[in-house]
């Protein structure tokens, strides 16, 4: 969807004054490849609950719920 976005705003330069750039495939696969871009880098940042945050610190996990692994990978 957002290269896409990018390659519709480049087709929309001679129609306005807000783009300042040539119409051309190069250009449209520089602006789509852009724009997918960004929105990849929003929806990493932004989900539907707001930004996302990972908490890395190895000091919250609960202890009572780390399971002990054994060495024997199938026992009948």
């Amino acid at each position: 969807m957002g290269f896409w976005v990018g390659v519709a705003l480049m087709s929309l330069n001679p129609f306005t004054e807000l783009f300042t750039y040539g119409v051309s495939i190069t250009n449209a696969v520089l602006l789509g490849s852009l724009s997918s871009g960004t929105s990849y880098a929003l929806c990493s940042l932004i989900s539907d609950g707001g930004f996302q945050h990972e908490d890395r610190n190895r000091r919250s996990l609960d202890k009572k719920m780390d399971a002990k692994t054994s060495n024997k990978l199938l026992s009948w």
